[in-house]
């Protein structure tokens, strides 16, 4: 009698997503059981948080720029492991630009590069992204959450968004209209303000003897 392998009877795409959904399933509960939220429900510096700032975490910051948040609330992403600068995947620019979004000129950074010190609000995509972050920042426990979390329920009950990287543009579809349904909802709890843009100034060397640093100063400045 000849053994049959059932795996092999299972299309591709199930045999990716099931894993990927138990795996969820896990996450999902595990999260709730240890996420600390802050309470606070005005973010101002809000910094999107993927692996390699890409695909996930860009989209997220523009999409969220696209709304039209004001003037005191700073927009920014970065990637968990960002080994070299690079750009967004042709499947990446594509899907964005349905969505009305050019990311033709973003490049990915490393956390080295944001400002996630400063930042009220650190949105991860997936679990293991969270506890990272809570792990480098315990002062921010509260601050940092998945993105997911801002999704309309039940979407919100299943946390992790994952990495549509190298697995096709329906892929890469799905992924984008899962932020984009988040961040609706994370825009809804943010006040009306003009987004602005971080940016270094170096003060004259006059202006920093007087002021005893010798350090440059971050200014915030409108976009």
């Amino acid at each position: 009698m000849k053994i049959v392998d059932l795996k092999k009877l299972l299309p591709r795409s199930f045999k990716r997503a099931a894993p990927r959904a138990l795996r969820s399933l896990c996450d999902s509960v595990a999260y709730r059981l240890v996420r600390q939220l802050s309470g606070d429900r005005e973010f101002r510096r809000i910094v999107f948080v993927c692996k390699g700032n890409v695909c996930r975490s860009p989209f997220a910051e523009h999409y969220l720029r696209s709304l039209g948040v004001g003037a005191n609330v700073w927009i920014d992403s970065c990637g968990l492991e960002v080994d070299k600068k690079g750009g967004s995947p042709p499947e990446a620019i594509r899907i964005a630009e349905e969505f009305g979004l050019d990311l033709s000129a973003h490049r990915s950074k490393g956390m080295s590069e944001c400002d996630l010190q400063g930042a009220d609000l650190i949105v991860a995509m997936e679990y293991y992204q969270y506890l990272r972050l809570r792990s480098m920042f315990p002062e921010k426990k509260g601050k940092v959450r998945l993105l997911r979390d801002f999704a309309p329920w039940p979407k919100s009950l299943i946390c992790n968004i994952y990495d549509p990287y190298g697995l096709g543009i329906d892929e890469f579809e799905n992924c984008f209209k899962k932020i984009q349904r988040a961040i609706t909802e994370l825009n809804s709890n943010l006040a009306s303000f003009e987004v602005i843009e971080p940016q270094i100034s170096l003060e004259d060397d006059s202006t920093m003897k007087s002021s005893g640093t010798g350090s440059p100063k971050r200014r915030y400045e409108k976009i």
